[in-house]
């Protein structure tokens, strides 16, 4: 345990600026990071995040599920989790460049900007029904504004122990951190169990980063669809809903923005 000393004497050193008096343990280091440019799709992982402030309902991630996929007749949002022929969405990923432009890759391994005049024909092709592309906030841009299906939280995490909990309770599932899409998965080394859930409610601070941990994040049929290298299982829902009550990982607002990156040590409020 770490204790930060009050405003105006010594700072200690990292991971964490002065601030007022806290006490901190740490329960762990960041193994992952993943962002999400386009809602449903295949995220990208990356060294490090800018979280800025956020609404209950954005994301703290610049660029996170900014574009979705949507049926044009009825302008719903794609949903895999619940209709089949969404499913294919999994077997694409988004990215951002570094200009901040979202594109799509496509199994073939082509990747086409989110601007590009035939990525709806090329979106089409790959679900073989008619696809549009759209935006979630309004900006001014060409894309249409779609409502997404669900309010986003500013903030995603989720424990190795977490899922190495599932995993033990079946062990022919094959467990990928993709399958449950976190900003943040957390390394914690030999915790036992469904650790987070003990933080709901507590302060999380990575290096200037503070963040509250709000609620468990309810699992959906996403977690059993196929991807690129993991198989459909919808055993992985079944053993969320037995040993968690169909929670895994936590949701969390933002009260201090920061830059995080892989290897930073996660401390939180005793």
């Amino acid at each position: 345990m770490v204790v930060f000393p009050p405003a105006g004497l010594s700072c200690p050193a990292p991971p964490h600026p002065c601030r007022e008096t806290t006490s901190l343990k740490s329960v762990g280091r960041i193994a992952e990071l993943w962002r999400y440019p386009v809602s449903s799709l295949g995220g990208e992982k990356v060294d490090h995040l800018d979280i800025a402030q956020a609404g209950a309902a954005e994301s703290g991630i610049a660029g996170n599920r900014a574009f979705l996929l949507f049926d044009p007749e009825t302008r719903a949002p794609a949903s895999p989790e619940s209709a089949e022929r969404w499913r294919k969405a999994l077997h694409l990923v988004a990215r951002l460049r570094a200009d901040g432009m979202a594109e799509i890759g496509f199994p073939d391994g082509t990747w086409l900007p989110v601007d590009a005049p035939d990525v709806e024909e090329r979106l089409s092709t790959h679900f073989g029904f008619p696809v549009g592309l759209g935006e979630t906030r309004g900006t001014g841009q060409s894309w249409p504004v779609i409502a997404p299906r669900y309010a986003a939280s500013p903030l995603h995490l989720l424990t190795t122990a977490s899922m190495n909990a599932i995993g033990a309770s079946d062990p022919a599932l094959m467990l990928d951190s993709r399958r449950f899409r976190p900003d943040i998965l957390v390394e914690t080394e030999a915790a036992p169990g469904f650790v987070e859930n003990d933080w709901i409610g507590r302060r999380i601070v990575i290096g200037s980063l503070e963040i509250t941990a709000t609620e468990g994040t309810k699992r959906c049929g996403m977690t059993m669809i196929s991807q690129p290298g993991v198989p459909e299982q919808p055993d992985v829902l079944r053993s969320i809903l037995r040993g968690n009550r169909r929670n895994l990982g936590i949701y969390a607002d933002i009260a201090a923005p920061g830059r995080i990156s892989l290897g930073d040590e996660v401390w939180i409020e005793t």
